[in-house]
């Protein structure tokens, strides 16, 4: 959320509480990860938090457009790990929306040809040294 005054624009992040069976983004995973490993989790933060040690798996579909783009894998692989991970992770979130899927997918391959990253995937840096 921002809000906007005449001086400046300020932000606020919300936190909410999860279930355990909530839909966990991997952007949401990191910051726990981050919580966790500045002694900053809960006890009850911890007992909702997703299985850290399940293994990040990339949709076929995804790899297939990749795989079409030379250019645009090589520069993604080169891109930060998080990154990575974050930006497929909101494109296969929408699989059952094929429109959003690959609306999304079409704009990450072609910002990766470019070799150009986008959005917001490190909490301003905060999630890339901690």
């Amino acid at each position: 959320m921002a809000y906007d005054t005449n001086e400046h624009t300020s932000y606020l992040q919300r936190f909410s509480r999860r279930s355990r069976h909530s839909n966990w983004t991997e952007l949401n995973k990191e910051r726990c990860r981050r919580l966790e490993s500045l002694g900053l989790m809960t006890d009850s933060g911890r007992e909702v938090c997703p299985d850290f040690s399940a293994e990040f798996v990339v949709d076929s579909d995804i790899v297939a457009a990749f795989e079409l783009n030379p250019v645009a894998r090589a520069n993604f692989s080169t891109f930060h790990p998080l990154y990575r991970r974050v930006r497929i992770d909101t494109i296969q979130i929408n699989k059952a929306n094929q429109e959003i899927f690959y609306s999304r997918l079409e704009k990450l391959i072609d910002a990766s040809e470019r070799g150009e990253m986008f959005g917001d995937w490190n909490d301003n840096g905060r999630l890339l040294d901690y």
